[in-house]
């Protein structure tokens, strides 16, 4: 029988009841596929778990500036970026009017492109910032996140996590199947999980286990 090799290792089953992971990424957003990226290009394991089938549905956030260019630059995934986005010079003005379709009050030149601020920009980053929905984003960046090691899983909930002084053991439901299983991870990433979610048993946040921007 021929053997089909795409390059990437083969997911090893868990040896215990208990999955394990350096570090566990609660999302699949800019946040969380970035943070996966990340680690993954640095050889650090990780999983990234979201709720939902696969990733944003609607545009969202969508103009990446020069900086965030700069770093996609660096995981070698800009030009990635580029082929799916509006490129700086056509991205438009910022229109201020009563309706979609009303009265229009008024438009200036953005992000840029206005001939007073153009040389600032270019000046300032080989890199140029451009227009990409979250829609076309998401998916570059947990494809590249994956392909370089991260474990993805989508239809999987977090439900909840309690800490200890080696780690934090993370409950989590595969929505799938309706089965809960536990992460045991020594970090958790959270973008996605409000503060006040966080259980009781979640103790000592600032000791770098546990991490969420809400705090």
């Amino acid at each position: 029988m021929v053997t089909f090799n795409d390059g990437l290792a083969d997911t090893a089953p868990p040896a215990t009841a208990v999955v394990e992971t350096d570090v566990l990424i609660v999302g699949s957003g800019p946040a969380g596929a970035s943070a996966a990226l990340f680690l993954s290009t640095l050889g650090v394991s990780n999983t990234m778990i979201t709720k939902y089938r696969w990733t944003a549905n609607t545009p969202r956030a969508h103009i990446t500036n020069q900086r965030t260019m700069e770093i996609f630059r660096d995981l070698g995934i800009e030009e990635q970026v580029l082929a799916d986005a509006t490129p700086h010079h056509l991205i438009g003005d910022t229109v201020f009017c009563t309706a979609i379709a009303g009265e229009e009050i008024g438009r200036i030149l953005t992000w840029g492109n206005h001939p007073a601020r153009h040389a600032d920009y270019e000046l300032a980053s080989p890199s140029l910032n451009c227009d990409i929905p979250q829609t076309y984003l998401e998916p570059i960046l947990v494809r590249n996140a994956t392909m370089r090691g991260t474990q993805t899983r989508f239809s999987t909930e977090y439900l909840g996590h309690a800490q200890d002084a080696d780690g934090v053991d993370v409950r989590v439901l595969d929505r799938f199947s309706g089965s809960e299983y536990t992460i045991r991870a020594k970090y958790l990433i959270a973008p996605t999980v409000r503060a006040r979610r966080s259980p009781p048993t979640s103790t000592c946040p600032t000791r770098g286990r546990w991490t969420s921007p809400d705090r």
